[in-house]
């Protein structure tokens, strides 16, 4: 993934930096943007601290610890979700397949905050707000809501481990080149034939996002759909 361009810094009259008003959302977007572009290894409440041109004990009047700033991260994240009014006004299929799929292009364009995302605790404003919206128009399907409940957590929960596996960081370095992977798949012709018909992680989240909705389609429904 290339780096992420920092944006210029706005000037005033004299040609002057003026730094925006330190606020947690300008913290947090900055956290947003430095994971983007250095992954977590380059970020710090030092490292922070210098972006913005601050003393690093100045964060702590808006977020009281770095648990707290990844947990504002992770809402930012959710924030950039794009479930509207429309996708809310189809049926249930359409707003679940909605959701997974804005997931997956949210995690994706910031890979580096998907284990944050499968590891920090969901409950922000961005998440909460999302659920409610979701819900109160997933009602109109006759499931029952626990059973939403559990339908969005799977698609949740399949998103996040389909681009972890995708785009994460593999752990203990470096993996093997494609050469050297295409070598070690001679001695595999069953799985090599499998893989040269065609495999691209895009086309697998979408086939398993259809198998996904058509089991859910037979799970019975307590109340007729209106």
């Amino acid at each position: 993934m290339p780096p992420a361009a920092k944006r210029p810094m706005a000037t005033d009259a004299t040609g002057r930096p003026v730094r925006p008003a330190l606020t947690r959302e300008y913290i947090v977007r900055t956290a947003l943007a430095m994971l983007d572009r250095d992954g977590p290894a380059g970020l710090s409440m030092r490292k922070l601290g210098a972006e913005i041109g601050v003393n690093p004990m100045a964060f702590y009047h808006h977020l009281p610890n770095k648990a707290a700033l990844f947990d504002g991260v992770v809402e930012a994240a959710y924030a950039e979700i794009d479930v509207g009014p429309d996708a809310l006004a189809g049926d249930w299929r359409d707003i679940l397949a909605t959701f997974a799929r804005s997931l997956y292009a949210v995690l994706r364009r910031h890979p580096h905050v998907v284990p944050l995302v499968a590891t920090r605790p969901a409950y922000n404003p961005a998440v909460l707000g999302l659920a409610e919206r979701a819900l109160g128009a997933l009602r109109r399907s006759g499931y029952a809501d626990r059973d939403l409940l559990v339908m969005v957590g799977a698609l949740r929960s399949f998103t996040i481990g389909h681009v972890l596996a995708e785009s994460g960081d593999p752990a203990g370095g470096p993996v093997a080149t494609p050469q050297e992977a295409a070598d070690l798949l001679g001695a595999y012709p069953n799985l090599a034939r499998a893989i040269a018909g065609g495999y691209r992680p895009q086309d697998q989240f979408e086939q398993v996002l259809a198998a996904l909705l058509d089991g859910f389609e037979r799970w019975p429904r307590p109340q007729p759909p209106g």
